[in-house]
């Protein structure tokens, strides 16, 4: 294939990245000049990696492809590559741990081969070892080792400054994607559109699909693009995702195709549904992981079962309110807080009613345990762990303390505090449990969880 044959087929099947295509193809694809190495660098979800890709299938050369997230050490980097040139596994085992021992027998395999060879380095900055040093091994292997028949390509998510230093290597950036590209490439890439009664002028209804899909875009644009960040893969997983919905009520015969009013009015009401907003959150459902939960033994001693409870009340509760939902009446009890018995707990909106001041809006409440854990001084911790703890359980604070370490280092509690704490600072935590977990643990002390939960 020749090298503007080569461009033309990758700006078919690569959208918006024609001037690295351009570039990737006359650095690495040119068979009078190959580079002996390039770097490929930019952000998650740019293109890198299916451009790469696509120009090897289409263009038929040899390439091996390592991802260095799989890789442990230098020597199972290097044994991977052997390995994969067609040395020997006990001989790579052996000789390839090491660095000379690796260039000799990658040298040897190279040279039984009469054709160009392509070694992909992927992710290599996640590389747990990854070092100026190893960098530049790699870079000027093809030359130090005199292999002319290969090109070694780096791909980066990171700028590759750091790793360059001094070396002299063609690199070509792929930026994040802009709105209009990404709105561009989504119109090109279709699903299936047949969702038409086949009754009428096909060509007419392949541009009603096509324009409902379009608009389609648009519209979740405005609802989900702020969120993505520019993510072309976030975004297209969204559109994937509420796409059959959103064309359902064309398929059963209620809205004509054209009605883009009327869709977009539905579309709005099931984005901001209870099932919807669950799902976008990532709220399992507790009747999902009952009995994931059952089969769990809960090994924490006592007091850190309480402080597991106060500390899940400290995130989700206002601080404001544990004056009511703690402190204690003249007869040494709790007050906690009478609720009323939900009696659908999966909701998690509820409308207010409208006010004459309100112009006929209607503003939603949305839950403490929906907008997730807030972080809490440790302080307020041990204040509600007091207040909920029985006689019997008060220790000591030493203990206490000791048993907020064991927690922090089992991941159950994550710090929140900033940068490096003053004399004065008080460190802040924040849950990091879900509250299915908490409602076994508060069960095993015979707990009232939710009567002391903010609504």
């Amino acid at each position: 294939m020749h090298l503007y044959q080569l461009e033309d087929e990758l700006k078919k099947n690569v959208f918006c990245r024609e001037d690295q295509i351009k570039k990737l193809s006359c650095l690495l694809f040119n068979k009078d000049c190959r580079v002996p190495s390039i770097v490929l660098y930019g952000v998650a979800s740019t293109a890198k990696t299916f451009l790469l890709r696509t120009a090897f299938d289409l263009s038929k050369e040899e390439n091996v492809w390592i991802n260095l997230q799989d890789c442990f050490t230098v020597a199972h980097f290097w044994y991977r590559i052997l390995i994969k040139v067609g040395v020997d596994k006990d001989i790579a085992l052996k000789k390839g741990i090491n660095i000379s021992g690796f260039i000799y027998l990658l040298e040897q395999a190279m040279s039984k081969r009469d054709y160009h060879t392509f070694l992909v380095l992927d992710q290599i900055d996640d590389f747990a070892e990854a070092s100026t040093i190893l960098f530049s091994q790699l870079a000027q292997l093809p030359i130090v080792a005199n292999i002319p028949n290969l090109s070694i390509i780096f791909v980066l998510h990171s700028h590759p400054a750091q790793y360059l230093g001094t070396l002299s290597i063609a690199v070509i950036f792929f930026p994040q994607y802009t709105q209009a590209e990404i709105l561009e490439i989504c119109q090109k890439t279709p699903p299936n559109l047949d969702f038409l009664d086949r009754s009428g002028d096909s060509v007419f209804e392949d541009e009603i699909e096509l324009s409902v899909w379009m608009q389609y875009c648009s519209f979740l644009w405005s609802v989900f693009g702020v969120q993505c960040l520019n993510d072309y893969r976030s975004f297209r997983s969204v559109l994937d995702r509420y796409w059959p919905k959103f064309i359902q009520p064309i398929v059963e015969g209620d809205i004509h195709p054209a009605d883009y009013a009327q869709l977009h009015k539905l579309a709005k009401n099931f984005l901001v549904s209870d099932a919807t907003v669950t799902k976008r959150l990532h709220i399992i459902n507790p009747t999902e992981i009952k009995n994931l939960l059952d089969s769990k033994s809960i090994n924490l001693s006592l007091v850190s079962k309480y402080l597991l409870v106060s500390a899940f009340l400290a995130s989700y509760n206002p601080s404001r309110l544990d004056a009511q939902f703690f402190s204690f009446s003249k007869t040494s009890k709790r007050r906690g807080r009478k609720r009323k018995q939900i009696q659908d707990e999966g909701v998690l909106f509820s409308k207010i009613p409208r006010t004459a001041g309100s112009k006929g809006r209607s503003a939603v409440k949305i839950s403490q345990l929906t907008l997730g854990p807030k972080p809490f001084e440790v302080e307020r911790l041990i204040a509600i762990y007091y207040a909920i703890s029985s006689p019997v359980e008060k220790v000591l604070t030493a203990d206490v303390f000791v048993q907020i370490a064991t927690l922090a280092s089992l991941k159950m509690i994550l710090s929140a505090s900033k940068g490096v704490l003053r004399s004065l600072d008080s460190p802040r935590y924040i849950v990091n449990v879900s509250r299915e977990y908490v409602l076994k643990i508060a069960d095993s002390l015979s707990f009232p969880l939710d009567s002391y939960l903010a609504g």
